[in-house]
């Protein structure tokens, strides 16, 4: 094979890919690149066996053919040579050579048709989203997915087709985070499948700031079409909690309280909670509410008022600092109303204004008060 490219365009293709090559691997070939140039197009392809990911970039292409080379060292010479045309090609017992003005590099492939093909997707199931909207939908809910490996449904988040409706679900069993969207544009058949942190956080770092994204659904894997990027994922084989058996169906009281505001306050005041139970204190009065925390071990203790809408009786509850302020940094609102029933029950919180075609909801377990 050969092939010329000019280097940034060369560059952006590997840097899309070579994130997938796992640092350590038993099998050789998962640290390789595919590269197959046909037609026109230089296809480069990365798989770690749990995702896959393909780019294609334009390339004056000589001779046609392909080659498994190692990925990173590739990825590494090119991202060091100034913007120039390159000049790659690769002889039948796949020696390959990367030429440019600077000089010439040598480097030892091996036979594509030892690398692990792309999954086949069968039955696809198809939607398509606004870059945007799929950035909110994954952003909104992954940072409550669990990491416990034991319990693999939760460590992904849900993908849960309704009519006309997309709704993602993540849970790590003290938090829960969920963003319901609803559009003409998508199916109306009922489906759900789980895809893994690592996938979405891919798809994250490849979406564009504008245009469309199609998922596909198959069996086993899933694709998401990126412009010239495509990723598949496996899908993680497990039931998903009833997420709805948590949600209380009502609640006692709700507290409206301005969102940096809170975020600002728990902040500062976590700083002197206990480093094992991250704990703060919420005591709520009628339109005021002070957030305390302490650490009896070393002395600390801090204590700030701020100002809430809240018309309900003396009510104290107490929260993991890191996952209130994970709740608050999602909510976009300028305010977020919380939801109550009682100290030991669970609250929802969702963005005091929304759009008309989204339903944010949020759900964070209390811990035990210690000395109230």
């Amino acid at each position: 094979m050969k092939f010329s490219i000019r280097r940034d365009e060369f560059y952006e293709a590997l840097q899309k890919v070579v994130s997938v090559i796992p640092q350590r691997s038993t099998i050789s070939m998962t640290q390789n690149i595919l590269l197959s140039a046909h037609g026109g197009q230089l296809e480069l392809m990365t798989t770690d066996l749990e995702i896959t990911m393909v780019s294609h970039v334009t390339a004056e292409i000589a001779t046609e053919g392909d080659i498994a080379i190692p990925g990173r060292l590739v990825h590494d010479i090119v991202r060091e040579l100034p913007n120039v045309m390159l000049s790659f090609s690769a002889d039948a017992s796949y020696r390959a050579e990367l030429r440019s003005d600077f000089g010439q590099y040598k480097i030892g492939g091996e036979n594509p048709s030892d690398f692990p093909r792309k999954p086949a997707l069968d039955s696809v199931r198809e939607i398509t989203l606004p870059n945007e909207v799929l950035k909110r939908l994954i952003d909104k809910s992954i940072f409550a997915c669990s990491h416990d490996e034991l319990r693999p449904a939760l460590t992904g988040v849900l993908f849960e087709l309704g009519e006309n409706s997309l709704r993602t679900v993540a849970t790590d069993g003290h938090r829960l985070a969920t963003l319901f969207y609803r559009s003409d544009s998508l199916p109306r058949e009922d489906f759900s499948a789980i895809l893994s942190t690592r996938a979405l956080n891919f798809v994250m770092r490849n979406l564009e700031a504008d245009g469309v994204t199609v998922i596909g659904f198959g069996p086993s894997h899933a694709v998401a079409h990126m412009g010239p990027t495509r990723l598949f994922a496996r899908l993680i084989d497990e039931r998903y909690v009833n997420y709805n058996k948590v949600i209380p169906p009502e609640t006692n009281f709700d507290l409206t309280v301005d969102t940096s505001t809170l975020l600002a306050s728990v902040k500062r005041v976590s700083l002197f909670s206990n480093p094992i139970t991250a704990q703060v204190l919420l005591r709520l009065m009628p339109n005021r509410m002070e957030i305390q925390a302490e650490d009896i071990d070393y002395g600390g203790e801090a204590r700030e008022e701020i100002e809430c809408n809240y018309e309900g009786d003396e009510f104290v509850i107490g929260f993991n600092s890191r996952y209130l302020q994970d709740l608050l940094r999602h909510i976009d609102a300028p305010q977020v109303i919380f939801h109550l029933i009682r100290p030991d029950f669970a609250v929802l919180a969702n963005p005091g204004d929304q759009p008309e075609n989204e339903d944010q909801l949020m759900l964070l377990m209390p811990i035990r008060l210690e000395n109230v």
